[in-house]
């Protein structure tokens, strides 16, 4: 590329055109270098590091899309992320340029978390998504400066624990009539399963006669895909006490004289395809 000599200020300055990690073509012009050998180490310099300078231009917008592409995420999770993005993080920083956030920013969006969140645990994990935006600039996109180091983290807080005494739970149990839900229920109770977990269980995964079950699977609850578990540490074998067994035990039996061709590929809570959540 040419440099160029500005006449008026009697220096010189260079101007290339490059394209970055988008495709898009973008114009880099740099003035006031006093002799003609500066601009062009200057344009020299900068062209072999345009591959760096992905920051000068990305946006959170894009910044969210490309983390959300490159990173190996659940559905579930990246719907969850999306919506967090878009409710909380897009209307206040989306169409800004990542380096150009500054530190009042970052301050003014915790402070805003932390007071109109339900929860501050809510606000810490809106927040840390937030983080991760900025690490992944700085990862893939050359951003040389966290503006989230000197804002600290938000606390986080012991969430209240919640319970029900078994009395209330046999009483609100008893009135569940709709099909199996009352022993989808029970079961849940006593081993501690996650619905989606529960829901997703086949008799092959049952083993009556040493009272195990064998989490392998979930169900996505809203596009009702079965998945993999929430997390690896989630697979495994899991004792149930006898009378669930038998529970379990008559459920089969009774699917077995009802429905033709029942094998054990069928689900516990829903035959051909697992129960509704609802």
């Amino acid at each position: 590329m040419p440099i160029y000599k500005d006449k008026k200020r009697k220096t010189y300055y260079f101007r290339v055109r490059y394209k970055d990690v988008y495709g898009r073509s973008q114009q880099k012009l740099k003035r006031g270098f006093e002799k003609r050998q500066d601009a062009v180490l200057a344009e020299a310099e900068f062209l072999a590091n345009a591959a760096k300078q992905y920051s000068d231009n990305a946006t959170f917008d894009e910044i969210f899309e490309h983390n959300i592409k490159h990173t190996k995420l659940k559905d579930k999770t990246i719907r969850r992320r999306t919506n967090e993005y878009n409710y909380h993080i897009k209307p206040k920083f989306g169409h800004i340029k990542v380096r150009n956030t500054t530190l009042e920013q970052v301050l003014e969006f915790k402070t805003h978390l932390e007071t109109t969140m339900e929860s501050l645990n809510s606000a810490r994990t809106v927040y840390s998504n937030f983080k991760v935006l900025i690490n992944h600039a700085i990862k893939f996109f050359g951003l040389k400066v966290d503006p989230t180091l000197a804002a600290g983290s938000i606390q986080r807080v012991r969430p209240n624990i919640n319970f029900i005494r078994r009395e209330d739970f046999d009483h609100r149990v008893n009135g569940l009539e709709h099909l199996h839900y009352q022993e989808l229920t029970r079961l849940l109770f006593y081993t501690g399963l996650r619905v989606g977990e529960g829901l997703a269980l086949k008799w092959s995964d049952m083993n009556f006669e040493e009272n195990l079950l064998h989490v392998n699977k979930t169900i996505d609850l809203a596009t009702r895909k079965i998945t993999t578990t929430k997390t690896k540490g989630s697979v495994g074998y899991v004792p149930f006490p006898a009378f669930i067994g038998e529970m379990l035990e008559r459920i089969k039996k009774e699917s077995a004289e009802k429905i033709y061709g029942f094998n054990n590929d069928m689900f516990v809570f829903g035959v051909v395809a697992p129960y509704h959540y609802s």
